[in-house]
């Protein structure tokens, strides 16, 4: 108790402060001042986080964090997916300009790209151009191969190299008989 409030009960002043100092003097060994203030302030800040906390909370009031993680899931699987299927499908679109495909577009639809998979390594299981090519062949710039030379060969001894040979020769294996 303070002096003022012994003083209210009826002790005169002289006494009020003996007790008052000697009620100050029992209790220092309990509370000390700077052990007060020191509480105190932790107490406020503890106050001031909850009541912090306790508004962050409020915004998230209704949030189902489950169907939050489910989504999150799910975003990732169809972001994985999307980004294999890019992969798959910028390998394929390399292997027919490899394979000098004309229209890749049609290319594409004529393949069954479920059956094509991109191994770990960059290359593609279930890719058949070739089949295609063999199928199709429309599809593809075909590199021609032409051999260059006379066009005949000299017969025997003969010499039998002249243009009139080569007419008999002809007309021969057409079937035509010339006189």
């Amino acid at each position: 108790m303070k002096k003022e409030d012994l003083i209210k009960l009826g002790l005169d002043e002289e006494t009020a402060k003996k007790v008052a100092a000697a009620s100050e003097e029992e209790l220092k060994g309990y509370v000390d001042k700077e052990t007060h203030t020191t509480k105190l302030t932790e107490l406020q800040t503890a106050n001031t986080t909850i009541t912090t906390l306790q508004g962050a909370i409020k915004k998230f009031d209704g949030v189902d964090v489950e169907q939050l993680k489910k989504d999150a899931s799910d975003w990732e699987t169809k972001y994985n997916t999307d980004v294999a299927n890019i992969k798959r499908d910028s390998a394929i679109d390399m292997a027919i300009m490899q394979a000098k495909g004309r229209n890749p577009k049609a290319i594409k639809a004529l393949l069954d790209s479920n059956k094509i998979k991109l191994k770990e390594d960059g290359t593609l299981e279930g890719l058949d151009l070739e089949g295609l090519k063999k199928s199709d062949g429309y599809l593809f710039d075909v590199e021609e191969t032409q051999t260059l030379g006379t066009g005949f060969e000299s017969g025997g001894g003969s010499g039998g190299g002249s243009v009139a040979e080569i007419n008999a020769q002809i007309a021969q294996a057409m079937g035509v008989i010339t006189k």
